[in-house]
């Protein structure tokens, strides 16, 4: 027993090398053992027992740690553990650098063990493991993440849930809108009689509200269809301006209604750009027009871009509020005492960004707004 009190002794010398000490120094390995919460044991070259504090005696040992000193395993630890620690420790002083690892007793008592070489003057005189109980720390831990994660699968269940219903809601309102558009046409083509003139331009107006209905439908889908907020681009050539003026005559109808008229200003550089068919911006401006006023419409050609923009007279946004607008169930159709959920120019901008374009608001305390869209003339996307 008495070379292991050497060694022991020689450990703790070389281990206190680094440290100057002075005559107030109270660091020392005896105060380490002494407080310190966690258990310390260190070992001799030869990877056996020497000394422990009381922590790791209480914990390790049931308090009889003088039984294994000078021994290579510890009877009171699992033959699988020890196996684990002893591997650590040859690795320790093989590589005479510290390791760090957690193991998780039979008892789901979990320890984080910091194992680190004693070496001086390039010579390996054994090691130090200083183990720490994480259980509690652990525990609290895997709580959070757990109620994390359930907050997650709830707002994803919340939000599944949301998109079936819209899916499904819109899917039953979609059929009839497209029965009732095809009934009408057939009635304006003569097919069950003649109409006068009068009839044909009620079931007009009719028609074009069913269409325009049709359309918000398919807003509505088209936001909720794309998982993750991506947009799933199908691809056509068709004529831009082409395109404009179609929305324009589609739209007739709304502006009629509320004595908007429209003023087209065109100055395109080509002809042909590959997007997807899609003008939900010309609608919000019809919507949030003042009555008996002018929509100036514009598109053209900048650099490399096809760029649309229109201007209406409309009460002015604050320009706090000129982003929010694009986002997701914002809307501003309470102050314009009219109805809407914030899904039009939300799905307008998702739509325009999957082109790699910009959407923009500007407004004016005139009483003016512009609303536009700038999109590549030919986007890889």
């Amino acid at each position: 027993m008495s070379t292991i009190k050497v060694t022991y002794e020689i450990k703790m010398e070389n281990l206190e090398q680094p440290y100057k000490k002075t005559k107030n120094d109270s660091l020392n390995l005896e105060t380490i053992f002494k407080f310190c919460p966690d258990g310390i044991v260190c070992k001799d070259t030869d990877l056996r027992y020497v000394v422990a504090n009381e922590s790791y005696i209480e914990t390790f040992s049931s308090n009889d740690f003088d039984s294994i000193i000078g021994r290579k395993n510890n009877p009171y630890i699992s033959n699988n553990i020890m196996k684990l620690i002893q591997d650590a420790d040859r690795e320790v002083k093989q590589s005479r650098s510290s390791i760090n690892y957690v193991l998780t007793l039979e008892n789901n008592i979990m320890l984080n063990i910091t194992t680190f070489p004693i070496v001086h003057k390039n010579i390996f005189s054994g090691l130090i493991s200083i183990i720490k109980d994480i259980t509690q720390e652990e525990a609290i831990k895997e709580n959070f993440v757990n109620k994390h994660f359930e907050h997650i699968d709830a707002e994803r269940k919340l939000q599944s849930q949301r998109e079936t219903f819209v899916a499904s809601l819109g899917h039953d309102l979609k059929n009839p809108t497209i029965a009732q558009i095809r009934g009408l046409e057939l009635i304006l083509k003569g097919e069950f009689g003649e109409i006068n003139e009068d009839q044909r331009e009620l079931l007009e107006m009719v028609l074009e509200s069913c269409k325009y209905m049709n359309g918000m439908l398919a807003t509505l889908l088209v936001t909720y269809r794309n998982t993750d907020g991506v947009i799933e681009l199908h691809k056509s050539e068709f004529s831009f301006e082409e395109l404009v003026k179609e929305c324009i005559s589609e739209m007739t109808y709304v502006a009629k209604e509320k004595g908007v008229s429209f003023n087209l200003n065109e100055s395109l550089d080509g002809d042909l750009i590959s997007a997807n068919s899609y003008m939900n911006l010309l609608s919000n401006g019809i919507k949030y027009a003042f009555r008996d006023t002018e929509l100036k419409l514009r598109i053209y050609s900048e650099q490399d871009l096809f760029c649309f923009e229109f201007e209406n007279n409309s009460p002015y946004i604050p320009e706090d509020k000129q982003n929010a607008i694009f986002a997701q169930y914002v809307s501003y159709a309470d102050t314009h005492k009219e109805i809407g959920i914030g899904l039009g120019l939300f799905a307008s901008r998702k739509i325009i960004e999957a082109h790699n374009g910009q959407i923009y608001v500007e407004s004016f305390l005139d009483e003016r707004n512009k609303f536009g869209f700038k999109i590549p003339v030919k986007n890889e996307a």
